[in-house]
């Protein structure tokens, strides 16, 4: 439909003309971060921080004489170790899979407050479990609160941040997760030191108050319309129109119209190729990012530390150094993946990390008895290796790819076959990690080195590099449309500020000459 008020004839112009419009653009592009921006990413983050504590509550808790005399002195604590840690993790896979139809029905923010409203009611029950089995239920239902925050975060920052800026801004999702282990850890040998029957219980009630805080800024966040959004997180001085925002919600709208008539599901991502690529992608990220180790050493630093002959107090802060080592990698990765590319990084740490769990398992088949101090403290010194080099290279890249690699129809889909896979992969190297090291001891390393080699020399081949692209051109590299390119949807916008604003919902078809091609909006 053309504006009745404004002649078709008005709005072609002289591709000289774009090209001057286009050439200020892309400056403008280029400085569109603006504290919204950066104040929603934060917001999102406390849902990944939540995820982290609730993840990590446990794993001080296993050092900690109340929680031990409590729940680990019948003779079964391997057992009991692994079910409590294995509940959080089947939990994790459930609400990864539940939270891509409420997130895509109701919204990101429905998917987080519910999530947060889980964790927070099975938080507060753990904290006062009186008996094992009352604690694993409650610490499984707070793993699918914990799931649906991991998968629907991401995807969220994602979609606000800007395309160059993607890979810093969304790496807060993992940055938000390390500062909870850091923050659990602490509060672990914190609580080590009060000499009470309810010592380890105060964990729980922490998380009980992150959880609740998580819900409340849910509830703040009260926007109605998506151009209010986009426009309130990309006006700056030098773009004070928001021609930038205007551009990606052309963008943005051109591809939902696109995309509104195609099916959803499982079933047709694995049937159609182009899905089943992103599918595969999503899922070799994780399985080798899993297969790293990473969540068998965070859950149990402690009790590994333990192994190496170290009394509760050191477990505990060594534990809280290793968190902070961890911190550190996580800046790095969010430093150079903008620059350096996701690809690059996910396959440099595959390799690394399983250099590093191969000269652990070795330190630890001829020095784990502790004859040798220089032995011990080489097998630590692997274990801070190891996390500065998965936090510098995968930690972040691998929530931002999965997230930004799916079609908007289908993201939380996709999100769900990444961190799915990131919980499946978790619960088969970590749920059995304690009874493994009983029985097996450093052989158990290789099984995990083993599945990361293989995955990470298939990332090579199998994935597309995605740096710096919109999420709509991003779509390209897996043979999709491309509604409308950026260049063109610069254009697009700027006709339509041009003639009284922005209307998305009502938008009148406005044919622009852009590069000698006619683009109909």
């Amino acid at each position: 439909m053309t504006d009745p008020e404004v002649p078709a004839q008005q709005d072609a112009r002289h591709p000289a003309d774009l090209e001057s419009v286009a050439s200020a653009l892309d400056h403008l592009r280029k400085q569109k971060l603006t504290t919204a921006n950066v104040m929603a990413i934060l917001a999102a983050g406390l849902g990944s921080f939540v995820f982290g504590y609730a993840n990590n509550a446990t794993a001080g808790s296993f050092s900690q004489t109340s929680f031990i005399e409590k729940f680990l002195s019948n003779g079964n604590s391997d057992s009991v170790i692994g079910g409590m840690i294995g509940g959080f993790l089947g939990g994790g896979f459930v609400g990864a899979v539940i939270q891509a139809p409420i997130s895509t029905r109701w919204g990101r923010k429905v998917a987080t407050g519910t999530a947060a409203v889980l964790v927070m009611i099975s938080a507060a029950l753990k904290a006062g479990s009186v008996n094992v089995a009352m604690f694993t239920v409650f610490r499984t239902t707070g793993g699918i609160g914990a799931g649906m925050l991991l998968a629907n975060c991401p995807v969220y920052m994602s979609e606000i941040a800007p395309p160059h800026l993607r890979g810093l801004l969304v790496s807060e999702h993992a940055i938000g997760i390390i500062y909870a282990y850091i923050t659990s850890s602490i509060f672990a040998l914190i609580w080590h030191f009060v000499d009470r029957p309810y010592q380890w219980r105060l964990q729980f009630v922490m998380l009980t108050f992150f959880a609740l805080f998580s819900r409340w800024l849910c509830e703040k966040e009260r926007y109605d319309e998506a151009w209010v959004i986009l426009k309130k997180l990309n006006r700056t001085e030098e773009d004070p129109e928001a021609k930038i925002a205007a551009a990606e919600m052309a963008q943005i709208r051109a591809q939902i119209i696109e995309e509104r008539t195609l099916p959803h599901g499982y079933i047709y991502i694995f049937k159609t190729p182009h899905l089943r690529h992103r599918a595969i992608c999503s899922i070799l990220t994780w399985v080798m990012g899993q297969s790293t180790g990473i969540l068998v050493i965070a859950n149990l630093t402690p009790t590994l530390f333990a192994a190496l002959g170290f009394g509760v107090v050191l477990q505990l802060s060594l534990s809280i150094v290793w968190t902070v080592c961890a911190w550190i990698g996580a800046m790095i990765n969010a430093v150079l993946m903008d620059r350096i590319g996701r690809k690059k990084l996910l396959v440099t740490g595959g390799y690394l990390t399983s250099a590093t769990m191969i000269c652990e398992a070795v330190l630890q088949k001829y020095y784990l008895d502790g004859h040798s101090k220089a032995g011990t403290n080489g097998a630590v010194a692997m274990f801070f290796m190891f996390i500065v080099f998965y936090g510098s290279t995968i930690d972040c890249a691998g929530y931002v790819y999965v997230s930004e690699i799916w079609p908007t129809h289908l993201r939380s889909y996709g999100g769900t076959l990444g961190l799915g896979s990131f919980f499946l992969c978790a619960i088969a190297f970590t749920s059995p990690a304690t009874t493994g090291f009983a029985n097996i001891g450093w052989k158990y390393y290789f099984p995990m080195i083993a599945t990361c080699l293989v995955t990470t020399t298939a990332v090579i081949f199998i994935c597309p590099e995605t740096a710096g692209l919109t999420l709509e051109e991003i779509n390209a590299k897996f043979g999709d449309k491309v509604a409308l390119e950026f260049r063109s949807a610069e254009a697009v916008a700027e006709a339509m500020l041009k003639h009284g604003g922005i209307h998305f919902e009502n938008a009148p078809d406005v044919p622009i000459v852009v590069e000698e091609k006619t683009v109909t909006q």
